[in-house]
């Protein structure tokens, strides 16, 4: 005998494996700039590939953490908070104009300002990750204020002054343009602030604070050009005409005696207390306080904390100790999570660390990939 030959691996510095079971752990990172979705969609395409033709009997992989699945949940929340968001601003405005064809009209300035938003952002270079997400998500419950004040504005000058459609809407945005110039201003300039930050604070919040201010923007144009149009275009002056009395009517009328009586009630507040210097100080004394409070109780973070699904774990060994040794404490993390019913794979690295990213006998690194949030129900 000369020799003992076997399937082994190429260095023993590192113990990989992959739910208790020996494996090659393969970390791959993106580079700066490159689309996170196309450059999974490569790497399955490629792996794919690699195992039809060289993999040897018995060899198998998997995907311990996949970032576009979170992507992709986080697109699909994007899709049911903006299909919630048309439900409810349509159910609101119905409520409150009692009538559908108002409805329709804030309803559509939302894909209005959206679809403008995200053109300005292909413009500029920002592309759909958490950050720009999370504005779009923002922007669908902001953007339709614009759009319901001139509605609502036109109606109000159709019931007081029977004024038809057209005439109704020339009026009205007579009145309330240069209000909606200052609202739309007034908005941006809460978010336009925070691009001109430095550091990384100013790299991360850019695209946010941008995005949520250019479909701000566009909702202000959009209320001064395309909801005009429309209110003339669809809007009826039925304020005249004698209500049908329904179901429907008969839950309006009451909605509108409660309502009417909740306004009256606050006019008689604002009425009191609007020429009083010292009481509009003092409350305005009392919010700067409570907010003050809420800043220093509430935690604050860098970004926000989220179920990403994935847990990340680092050990670190007294110094000097083997690579076994930190095997045996990451095999023990094994045997814990497989128990998880969450729980959905778990691959560890024994001979690295993920906090410092060097090699060493000591230092090790686990992965548990948690099920898809649709299995489970824990929170973050």
């Amino acid at each position: 005998d000369v020799a003992d030959v076997e399937f082994s691996a190429m260095n023993f510095g590192r113990i990989s494996k992959n739910n208790g079971t020996p494996a090659a752990s393969i970390l791959i990172n993106q580079r700066p700039g490159s689309n996170a979705r196309d450059v999974i969609q490569r790497i399955k395409e490629r792996m794919e590939e690699i195992s039809k033709n060289t993999f040897p009997p018995g060899m198998t992989y998997n995907y311990t953490y996949d970032v576009s699945r979170f992507l992709d949940a986080s697109i699909y929340e994007v899709v049911k908070t903006l299909f919630e968001a048309f439900l409810l601003v349509s159910l609101v405005v119905f409520i409150f104009l009692q009538d559908f064809r108002s409805t329709l009209i804030p309803a559509l300035a939302i894909p209005v300002a959206l679809i403008g938003a995200l053109f300005f952002m292909q413009v500029m270079g920002f592309s759909i990750n958490l950050l720009t997400l999370f504005a779009l998500v923002l922007a669908i419950g902001i953007v339709v204020d614009n759009a319901i004040v001139v509605v609502e504005a036109v109606h109000a000058k159709m019931e007081e002054e029977n004024l038809s459609p057209r005439e109704a809407t020339f009026a009205a945005m007579k009145d309330i343009g240069s209000a909606i110039i200052a609202i739309t201003l007034v908005m941006s300039a809460v978010f336009v602030p925070v691009a001109f930050l430095s550091g990384p604070v100013g790299v991360f919040y850019r695209q946010f604070s941008l995005t949520l201010a250019i479909a701000i923007v566009i909702s202000g144009v959009n209320a001064l050009t395309l909801t005009p149009a429309l209110c003339a275009i669809l809007l009826r002056n039925n304020h005249q005409h004698e209500k049908k009395h329904s179901l429907l009517q008969r839950f309006f009328n009451r909605f509108n005696n409660a309502y009417n009586g909740l306004a009256l009630r606050y006019r008689s507040v604002v009425g009191a207390i609007a020429g009083r210097r010292m009481v509009t100080l003092l409350l305005l004394l009392i919010f700067f306080g409570a907010t003050y409070g809420i800043n220093a109780v509430l935690p604050t973070g860098f970004i926000p904390n989220e179920d990403q699904g994935v847990v990340y774990i680092n050990v670190t060994a007294p110094s000097g100790a083997t690579v076994e040794r930190t095997e045996r404490v990451l095999d023990e993390v094994q045997a814990v999570a497989k128990d998880m019913e969450i729980v959905e794979a778990v691959s560890t690295l024994a001979g690295y660390s993920l906090v410092n990213g060097v090699s060493g006998a000591s230092f090790g690194m686990g992965i548990v990939n948690l099920k898809p949030w649709d299995e489970r129900n824990e929170t973050v």
